[in-house]
């Protein structure tokens, strides 16, 4: 009995019930019929849209270790980086300096002309 009492018969809907329920009819048969369409866009846009390069995870992951480093670890790494460049030149000149004395060595003698 007591379900029966809560029970209510629905009434005729309001004009405004009416209206909302026409407008959302609208708007799903418009969604409906735009589908199509959105698809064909949306498979065109990601056949155009270049792909991230390989290395996009590696310079994300350097990208948040640099943010990371606190500025003594990046005066040190720039310390690092300036004395193996230094040691470089040296050896690119002592190379060079050796080459020169050989084919000077070379002219001397007369073996080069």
């Amino acid at each position: 009995m007591f379900f029966r009492k809560m029970k209510q018969e629905p009434g005729k809907p309001t004009r405004d019930e009416l209206s909302e329920l026409d407008e959302e009819i609208a708007k799903y048969e418009s969604l409906i019929e735009s589908a199509p369409q959105r698809l064909l866009d949306a498979r065109e846009r990601e056949r155009n849209t270049i792909p991230a390069p390989d290395d996009f995870a590696d310079r994300r992951r350097l990208k948040r270790f640099n943010a990371q480093l606190s500025k003594g670890q990046i005066l040190n790494e720039r310390r690092y980086r300036t004395r193996n460049t230094i040691l470089f030149v040296l050896l690119t000149a002592a190379t060079i300096s050796i080459c020169w004395w050989i084919y000077s060595e070379l002219v001397r003698n007369g073996i080069l002309q």
